[in-house]
């Protein structure tokens, strides 16, 4: 997908803040407010704009406390593995890796009682071999967008 100008100045915009205004964008991009509303619509439609959402904090949700759990599984289970861990909630975010390590997981949970209990179901999926467990003692840098 060939971006322009104007797609990337309305991507960075709304990466910044998503309910930035339309005619904002447009004042910034020297274009209407149309313009920038079916350019938009078109991003949404191809697929570079999957979602908006806001992002939340897990501190400020009684979520104090992050992981990542590291997964070796068997190769032949690994397809149940990956559907029972869909379903976790505790699980924000997980990764199909290459490496020593089939699956990594981010979980934020509230302490470190939730940590072991969220480390103990992952562990008996049916398919996983290990897991390793590294808490986030502080967020060097946080990226919830892509500079273009």
């Amino acid at each position: 997908m060939e971006l322009d100008e104007l797609d990337r100045l309305i991507l960075n915009r709304l990466q910044e803040n998503a309910r930035t205004s339309f005619s904002k964008i447009a004042k910034e991009a020297g274009v209407s407010e149309a313009a920038v509303f079916l350019r938009v619509k078109r991003l949404q439609k191809i697929g570079v704009i999957k979602a908006f959402r806001a992002i939340v904090s897990p501190s400020q949700v009684g979520k104090s406390l992050s992981a990542f759990i590291l997964v070796k599984a068997d190769p032949k289970k690994y397809q149940n593995v990956l559907e029972v861990i869909k379903k976790l909630d505790e699980v924000t975010e997980a990764y199909d890796v290459t490496g020593p390590y089939y699956l990594i997981l981010k979980v934020d949970v509230a302490d470190k009682n939730a940590l072991a209990k969220v480390i103990d179901a992952v562990g008996a999926v049916e398919g996983v071999m290990s897991t390793e467990t590294a808490i986030i003692l502080s967020e060097v840098k946080e990226n919830t967008g892509i500079k273009l």
